[in-house]
């Protein structure tokens, strides 16, 4: 009974329930990504020129201090910014504001290409450069 009462009230939460408790699991569950989907030249980052975000969060996760920053995109989507210690290192991506997440693109070297794209289920370490 127990089970069936916390699947109904799950699908009552909202999108950004969802979202937000994904972009908990990037700074608070980071174990090491074991499947991505790997681009040399780097993926393209969402463009959030004159986008002002609607939600930061700052924690400070192994002396770390990550900024989560959500922006709404004009195309009906959000994105978040994650940086630790002024840094960029990932963008989670998603299109319709529907979990789940579409996907995280992750700057594994510091080299400001994001070549790793990570699927919405999978978490990561945060990059060494960032430390």
């Amino acid at each position: 009974m127990r089970g069936a009462f916390k699947l109904t009230m799950m699908k009552k939460k909202s999108p950004f329930f969802f979202f937000a408790l994904f972009c908990f699991r990037l700074l608070f569950l980071l174990p090491f990504s074991i499947a991505e989907d790997l681009r040399h030249e780097g993926w393209s980052i969402p463009d959030l020129t004159g986008l002002v975000p609607y939600s930061i969060t700052i924690r400070t996760v192994d002396r770390i201090e990550v900024i989560v920053e959500k922006f709404y995109t004009r195309e009906g989507g959000h994105v978040a910014r994650i940086s630790g210690n002024g840094k960029i290192y990932a963008y989670a991506i998603d299109s319709d504001r529907m979990p789940p997440i579409d996907y995280l693109l992750l700057d594994p070297d510091g080299t400001g290409r994001f070549s790793k794209r990570l699927k919405f289920d999978e978490t990561y370490f945060i990059p060494d450069w960032v430390h």
